[in-house]
């Protein structure tokens, strides 16, 4: 399938039996009866449509409702044009579901108007809303089917295939641009943190370009790949089946003992510090062994990174210098308990802190986000509900 032929496309059609169909702009269609259902019996999708021109993709469920998102062009990953950036923390991914479809349950009339005003904005595209793998993990573990399908369906709607970029993949870039600045004297081209880039959303991406067919054209490739991303994610998040999260029991109690054991051994605020960056230290090796690994550096080059310029590199970082300032400030502080659901937060409203211009999170870490920023000197824009983030905005 050439470029051309493209151009003369209207749309590319795959229904749930398999058949697919393509229309052309001159009304011709051409059609291919399927042998196979081609989505998996608990799948909600009964159709994906492709419509090259607009690059959109247009995803319709057997409920009969339609979810359109965006594609991006290989040259032009993350149009922004502007907009402003806002990432929500699940629970208010909750309110926009709740008010788009059983508002009677949003009891805060303030937020229910805020939300509704945030809708309206995305709905103009004057405000981009990116999910991130975190929303991913937290939608799919919820046992009830149908709060599970509207959540999925208000964040695929409103998302229109705007993503994070994943924590990992943010914190591994800042890590290895350090070393790379320090030490051989280069500046890395960061990677777009909010992009519509196929897979950023995932640290590890299950699918890359050069595993798609080489035979076909340039633009065919990009085109199977970047539709066969964002259909993954969504029939994913739509499926009737829920996902239940790997427990991380061993990272809670790893830190819970650390707080204790800061608790039960007071020191002034300087070795607080060294101990809590000792701890960060240990928590980030394999990451920070990737990095320089990535950068190239010595051996040597490496010893006086840990030893001499970590913590001030680490500052300076967008992600990872929230991170590690959060970390603190949890560690330290008497009487918080840590839970599981502790680490998805901290690593995507933190990475959300450093690259989104809004962020809104509950109550505990919104604090916690304004607190460490204002340690970094930096301004943070961190809301803990929806009525405050529109009187900014």
């Amino acid at each position: 399938m050439t470029g051309s032929l493209f151009a003369r496309i209207s749309a590319m059609r795959l229904d749930r039996d398999g058949t697919m169909s393509i229309v052309f702009k001159d009304g011709r269609v051409a059609a291919a009866a399927g042998k196979h259902e081609v989505f998996t019996p608990t799948s909600a999708l009964a159709s994906s449509t492709h419509h090259p021109h607009s690059r959109q993709l247009h995803l319709q469920t057997l409920r009969g409702h339609n979810v359109i998102v965006e594609l991006p062009r290989p040259d032009d990953l993350s149009p922004v044009d502007g907009r402003p950036t806002v990432y929500l923390d699940q629970n208010h991914w909750s309110t926009l579901a709740k008010t788009l479809h059983s508002p009677e349950r949003v009891r805060d009339e303030r937020e229910r108007a805020a939300a509704k005003k945030l809708i309206a904005l995305v709905t103009d595209r004057q405000v981009l809303l990116p999910m991130s793998f975190g929303h991913v993990a937290e939608t799919c573990k919820q046992v009830d089917s149908n709060d599970r399908y509207w959540l999925a369906l208000t964040i695929l709607r409103l998302s229109a295939g705007w993503q994070l970029r994943a924590p990992l993949s943010l914190r591994n870039f800042e890590l290895t641009q350090a070393m790379t600045s320090r030490f051989r004297g280069r500046c890395l081209l960061p990677p777009a943190a909010i992009t519509l880039e196929p897979n950023a959303i995932k640290d590890e991406q299950e699918e890359r370009l050069e595993k798609i067919n080489s035979q076909l054209p340039p633009e065919a490739r990009w085109t199977i790949h970047a539709v066969s991303s964002i259909s993954s994610i969504a029939d994913t998040m739509l499926d009737d089946e829920h996902v239940a999260m790997n427990p991380v029991a061993a990272w809670v109690a790893s830190h819970q003992g650390f707080a204790d054991f800061l608790h039960d051994n007071p020191s002034e605020k300087e070795l607080k510090r060294r101990r809590t960056h000792a701890k960060f230290m240990a928590d980030t090796r394999g990451e920070i062994a990737m990095a320089a690994a990535r950068s190239g550096i010595t051996s040597e080059n490496f010893s006086a990174w840990l030893l001499e310029h970590s913590e001030e590199d680490v500052r300076r970082m967008p992600a990872l210098g929230v991170f590690r300032e959060v970390l603190h400030e949890k560690l330290v502080s008497t009487g918080l308990g840590w839970e599981e659901n502790d680490l998805i937060d901290m690593m995507y409203l933190t990475a959300a802190a450093g690259y989104c211009d809004q962020v809104v999170g509950e109550r505990s870490h919104a604090s916690h986000l304004t607190n460490g920023l204002r340690r970094l000197g930096r301004v943070g824009h961190v809301h803990r509900n929806l009525h405050s983030l529109l009187e900014e905005l």
